[in-house]
């Protein structure tokens, strides 16, 4: 049945291709245009064909200039048949336009991006050949603000289109433009929880390339810059297109201005997509960062992966704007628990955590609460999760060297069993870790995996005073996706060649006993 659906399919590429030759090459086939275009009432499922085939036409009609129709001011509209053609191509070009944008809502998925990607090109084609004559640079930001409306659905989910645009937020002309249009179309008093997630996101990819904070100088080194940006629609003989980073920061501080409007901590989803958005993209180029306390505040509050991720932005008040937080690493020693491990976001806690207690001023035994309750935990995580545990504890013993007495050298059950620390303490200085020891590192020290045991070696060797604090982001945290990428020509599995149906040979168990077939 597949393949009975690919030979059609081909067939009728083939045909669309042919229709879209003769019409191209002679306006005796006008008529191929109309056809093509009722194809979308009778298709439902797989538009890509169609799609291909209004690339194709209007991108060449687009070049050509057969849209262009000249207005002179207080002029006749001319009634001739080259002036009826040409408004007739541009009625069909507005139906194809409508109806590739109606394609990204429904039929299969490759088609849905087939026809984000249709509309962006042919966006691009009529900002290279604009509709009407302009020895400027010309962006059709409406056709932008079409596509906006779209992908910007209040029933249904665009993650997947949205996600495929991004490779068009790239060009420095589609990110200005782009922020100006997303910033008008932002204002709702009541959206609903899809309609969030889709601005959200859709803000998330216009941002993508940082827009730089520094003010850069006029002139010459401002004209060689503009010719290095990497714009959409582009043309050797047309003005330079003026990049403004001061405007795509305004338009974002709008955009972000209307979405806190909005209930963004009704659903966890939307949630955790406007603290990523907040704390990845839009914290730098933020006028006031100041106003978002309240929501990163309420958000450490809120436990889980969601304290995880507002716990950057509260670093980043804490560090650039003066913004005191009480009982900060209190709630940073109580997100230490078993159930990080399950989050995504476990390995930014961990580098989060290095920068918090990288001051050496910090209260030894508040200190030493952390380095037993990472040491207690690398018991019951994985081996990659304990060693960026053990690395981190490590930075602590080196940072803070009379809490060096801690290192133990036995692991004894009486050790064990008469440790003070109590792990249900929330309040770090109270969990009384000065008088315990680290007799999990030594414990980790007879572990079966070479590199936690490594590891473990590491915290213990942390007396050398030569040592320097380890750097936790260049920590290896994707060896098996490395060991993935490897391209093997053939997989061993067996030591040993068989050489018959019974033990294979050197097997001790053929000194005691002879296996019958």
């Amino acid at each position: 049945m597949a393949a009975v659906q690919q030979n059609l399919s081909k067939m009728i590429s083939a045909q669309l291709r042919s229709k879209a030759n003769e019409f191209l090459n002679s306006r005796k086939h006008a008529n191929n245009l109309a056809d093509i275009l009722q194809m979308f009432e009778a298709e439902t499922d797989n538009f890509t064909p169609l799609l291909l085939t209004i690339e194709v036409i209007f991108s060449e009609l687009l070049k050509r200039g057969d849209l262009v129709q000249e207005i002179v001011p207080l002029k006749p509209a001319d009634h001739s048949p080259e002036a009826e053609y040409t408004r007739w191509l541009q009625e069909c070009y507005e139906t194809a336009l409508a109806r590739t944008l109606e394609c990204v809502k429904c039929g299969r998925t490759n088609s849905r991006l087939q026809a984000l990607v249709t509309a962006c090109k042919l966006m691009h084609a009529e900002g290279c050949y604009p509709l009407e004559k302009s020895s400027g640079y010309y962006f059709p930001s409406v056709r932008l603000k079409n596509i906006f409306i779209v992908l910007l659905d209040s029933e249904i989910s665009m993650s997947a289109p949205i996600v495929r645009f991004q490779e068009f937020t790239e060009y420095k002309d589609v990110q200005q433009y782009g922020l100006k249009v997303l910033s008008t179309l932002a204002y709702r008093k009541s959206p609903t929880p899809t309609y969030m997630q889709n601005y959200l996101e859709l803000l998330d990819k216009l941002l993508a390339i940082e827009i730089s904070t520094e003010i850069k100088p006029k002139g010459k080194e401002r004209e060689e810059d503009q010719k290095e940006e990497k714009l959409l629609c582009a043309m050797p003989n047309k003005a330079l297109f003026a990049y403004n980073p001061g405007v795509c920061r305004r338009y974002a501080n709008r955009c972000w201005s209307y979405a806190c409007q909005w209930p963004l901590c009704s659903e966890a989803r939307t949630h955790r997509r406007a603290l990523l958005l907040l704390v990845e993209r839009l914290m730098p180029i933020l006028n006031k960062p100041h106003l978002a306390t309240d929501m990163l505040c309420d958000s450490l509050d809120a436990g889980g992966p969601i304290s995880m991720i507002a716990l950057q932005g509260v670093l980043e008040l804490v560090r650039r704007h003066n913004i005191d937080y009480p009982d900060m690493y209190d709630r940073l020693y109580a997100m230490f628990e078993p159930e990080m491990f399950a989050t995504r976001y476990k390995r930014r806690l961990i580098h989060l955590a290095d920068i918090f207690l990288s001051s050496t001023h910090l209260p030894e035994g508040l200190v030493a609460a952390f380095a037993k309750r990472l040491s207690r935990l690398a018991l019951v995580a994985s081996p990659e999760d304990a060693i960026a545990l053990l690395q981190l504890v490590a930075n602590l013993l080196l940072r803070h060297p009379a809490l060096k007495r801690m290192i133990c050298y036995e692991d004894t059950p009486a050790i064990m069993s008469n440790d003070p620390y109590v792990m249900e303490e929330t309040c770090a200085c109270s969990s009384r870790a000065l008088g315990s020891s680290l007799w999990e590192v030594w414990a980790l020290r007879r572990h079966y995996s070479p590199e936690l045991s490594a590891a473990a070696g590491q915290v213990l060797a942390a007396v050398d005073q030569s040592a320097q604090p380890l750097n936790l982001t260049a920590a290896d945290t994707s060896a098996f996706d490395a060991e993935l990428k490897k391209r093997f020509k053939t997989i061993e599995m067996n030591f040993i060649r068989p050489q018959c149906m019974t033990a294979p040979s050197g097997e001790r168990l053929l000194q005691y006993w002879e296996l019958m077939a």
